[in-house]
């Protein structure tokens, strides 16, 4: 009986391991299905290399041009005079390194790293759910098979942004803050909001004092007794650091990434101003939300969901998917909706949220499941242009 005792222990956890790696495997090998599907719908082109380039659109173009060529020293005879420096730099140089292994077209390889990014991102939010098996399901789900997956198996920076997000969030979940610091210096490499992540590591340092007993007066002495933290904090923006003395020594101006910006149409306004006049632009024809519609409710549902992780005393999570909503909405909304899917905390608390009900966690599944194929059909025919 004792051997009994201790065998099937062993052999749950085992079991358990597997259906955890196993399930976003399976949205792995569905979301390339029905995304192929999509493609061989509207494609005369067969072939997984061109099932790759057909989605790649929009800011991929940039990704290929800065992992292949890198970034222009102007001036260029001939060449556009918007740069590629507002696209950051680490997702492009990971996929560069591991292209120099392995001889294959940039595309194939960025695809290929972006759903490994994705996997992995599936596999550490599993702790961030708490072990709910179905938020992880509906989750798992939503990054490879949802309607959104396109974003999260191409080119783009939200697979990477999305793996460094969860991985600085489960460090801090440990109170790993060193982990988190690295974390959270590849993010700010890989887009600028990563930056704010900081604040997170921050509020969960001040939460850790609070529950030692330490009163809010005495953090800041506490904080500098502790190097190990002030460390974590220091080397959290490290990577945009990094990049804006690269763009000093090499462009001469280590903000080219932000003053390039006005190049792609992207001038600081009224945010009130542009969801007002996005959620304005109504469609002519049919009943379908126009693409700034899309955006402006994007935006609003993801300050929503963000007032509901603070809500959930999630203050970190909170603060940070705010910041990362309202900074490009300064500008204007496009790509708002990639932005708001790509922030895994708000993601995570939906899958929650729609996981409270079988029945609703059923028909959520079952819409990510379906819409994928119709999604995809629109972003290859470029009909997503601002989302």
């Amino acid at each position: 009986m004792a051997l009994e005792a201790v065998v099937r222990p062993n052999a749950s956890g085992r079991l358990m391991v597997i259906t955890i790696a196993a399930v976003p495997l399976l949205f792995v090998i569905s979301g390339l299905v029905i995304r192929y599907a999509a493609f061989a719908s509207v494609s005369e082109e067969p072939g997984f290399a061109a099932y790759a380039r057909a989605l790649c659109r929009w800011d991929c173009a940039w990704y290929i041009d800065i992992s292949e060529q890198g970034y222009e020293r102007f001036p260029i005879p001939d060449h556009s005079n918007v740069g590629r420096w507002g696209f950051f730099p680490l997702y492009p140089m990971l996929v560069a390194a591991i292209r120099s292994v392995f001889p294959f077209p940039t595309i194939l390889v960025a695809t290929f790293i972006s759903i490994a990014c994705s996997y992995a991102a599936c596999l550490v939010a599993w702790p961030l759910l708490d072990k709910n098996m179905r938020a992880y399901v509906l989750y798992c789900a939503f990054l490879l098979s949802g309607p959104f997956s396109f974003h999260f198996t191409t080119f783009l920076s939200e697979p990477l942004f999305v793996l460094l997000t969860s991985c600085v969030f489960l460090a801090l979940k440990r109170s790993s803050y060193l982990a988190a610091g690295v974390s959270s210096a590849l993010l700010s490499a890989t887009r600028l909001v990563g930056v704010f992540v900081v604040f997170a590591t921050v509020i969960q340092m001040f939460r850790e004092h609070r529950r030692q007993g330490g009163s809010a007066l005495s953090f800041p002495r506490w904080l500098l007794g502790r190097p190990d933290l002030l460390v974590a904090v220091l080397i959290s923006p490290a990577g945009l650091f990094a990049y804006i003395l690269f763009l000093y020594l090499t462009v001469g101006d280590g903000f080219a990434f932000l003053h390039i910006q006005r190049a792609f149409g992207r001038v600081a306004g009224n945010p009130l101003v542009f969801l007002w006049d996005g959620l304005s632009a109504v469609p002519k024809t049919g009943w379908l939300p126009t693409a700034p519609q899309w955006s402006a409710l994007a935006a609003i549902a993801g300050l929503a969901l963000s007032a509901v992780l603070a809500a959930r005393r999630q203050y970190g999570a909170a603060l940070f998917c705010a910041l990362c909503i309202i900074l490009p909405l300064i500008t204007n909304l496009a790509s708002m909706v990639r932005y708001v899917i790509g922030l895994a905390p708000l993601t995570m608390l939906l899958a929650i949220l729609l996981s409270a009900s079988k029945l609703i966690w059923l028909a959520a599944l079952v819409l990510f499941l379906g819409a994928c194929y119709f999604t995809t059909v629109a972003w290859i025919g470029g009909y997503l242009a601002l989302v």
